[in-house]
């Protein structure tokens, strides 16, 4: 009860809104990418980047909604609309995704499994259409995560291609909730589509929580910060409402 409340505390002090680049609420499930069979869950997310502390004018907020939903035991789509980035106080839905998730393999064990994600990212506003693929792999040893999540994203219409990627270890401190820490390299926070969100870094390092709320919400934080030609800092949270 004691951790609950902590956790509790934590994601108050960090609610800002998250379009994180970890997706926790499946790691706590200890399965795959893939989002359960005729399982249908709806969420809101969105990060608050801080690109000068003394100058809160320069400030950045994104803001998303998505829904996912299990279409096969072993593949899961996710359709995403919201406000691109933008100064604090605008708001305009000009952004949209289309993601496609497949199992491509798990052990024996359900310690490993190997996933494909192939996703595609545009603007209703201007040409800003972009295609990514992504392979990550996942390892659950008792109440510890890793993944390692390469990433490869073209412009369609900059032909810029861009290699890059996330790592994660997590650990799960109850059934219901979870820690962890990120590093990511030149991944969707710097792509064309994304612009230079949250950190604005080839090199960027996250801290993450994750809780259930009940049965039907999860909550999931961000506390993010660039390495390299970096904004200060940028914070983001996802809530997960669970349908079925």
């Amino acid at each position: 009860m004691k951790r609950g409340i902590l956790v509790l505390s934590i994601i108050t002090l960090l609610h800002i809104n998250s379009y994180a680049c970890f997706d926790t609420y499946l790691f706590l499930r200890k399965a795959s990418m893939v989002y359960p069979y005729k399982s249908l869950v709806l969420e809101a997310n969105g990060e608050y980047s801080f690109t000068k502390f003394n100058d809160p004018s320069q400030d950045q907020l994104f803001t998303m909604g998505s829904i996912y939903y299990g279409l096969l035991k072993d593949f899961s789509i996710q359709l995403t609309i919201g406000s691109s980035e933008k100064p604090r106080g605008e708001f305009a839905l000009d952004a949209y995704s289309i993601r496609g998730v497949y199992n491509l393999f798990t052990s024996k064990e359900n310690d490993y499994n190997f996933n494909l994600i192939f996703e595609h990212r545009g603007m209703t506003n201007r040409k800003a259409n972009e295609i990514e693929i992504s392979t990550p792999l996942i390892h659950f040893n008792d109440d510890f995560t890793y993944i390692i999540h390469p990433t490869m994203s073209y412009g369609l219409n900059s032909q810029d291609l861009t290699i890059g990627g996330h790592l994660g270890f997590f650990y799960n401190f109850n059934p219901n909730s979870l820690i962890g820490i990120g590093a990511e390299y030149a991944s969707v926070q710097s792509s064309s589509y994304g612009g230079q969100r949250l950190t604005q870094s080839e090199f960027s390092t996250s801290l993450f929580f994750g809780t259930y709320i009940g049965n039907r919400i999860y909550l999931q934080n961000e506390f993010a910060k660039g390495l390299a030609n970096s904004r200060d800092f940028g914070l983001a949270i996802t809530t997960k409402f669970i349908i079925n």
